[in-house]
């Protein structure tokens, strides 16, 4: 089990990066996360009932301020940008997010319990 500390990883940015990437709202639709599990079996009736979320691509973490990238696999494009133009930077930032240095793996033994924090990881 790994996890990243998206909180690093927006720090590793330079500060040109971060105020680049601030504005930016990054579009999460039900059907591109779908597609990415395999299921294309939707209605019509269903398909018209899909949407999706733009959330900021830079978030803040409530109890501490520190902001944090906040990537998901299932981010389809940035506001202003195309899936195609946004694909690069999406894989740029994932790469750099999911380094070595930004993350911790656990290898499980019998007993072991972990708690996360989801608004950094």
């Amino acid at each position: 089990t790994e996890f990243c500390d998206m909180r690093l990883a927006y720090e590793a940015l330079s500060s040109e990066e971060q105020a680049r990437l601030a504005p930016l709202k990054a579009r999460h639709p039900t059907l591109h996360s779908r597609k990415l599990t395999g299921f294309t079996d939707w209605s019509e009736e269903a398909l018209s009932r899909l949407g999706w979320v733009d959330r900021p691509l830079i978030g803040c973490h409530e109890a501490t301020g520190r902001r944090t990238l906040a990537l998901a696999s299932h981010i389809s494009e940035l506001s202003g940008y195309s899936e195609e133009e946004s694909a690069p930077l999406l894989r740029a930032l994932t790469e750099r997010a999911t380094a070595p240095e930004n993350c911790y793996s656990h290898r499980w033994r019998e007993g072991d319990f972990l708690l996360w924090d989801n608004r950094c990881v």
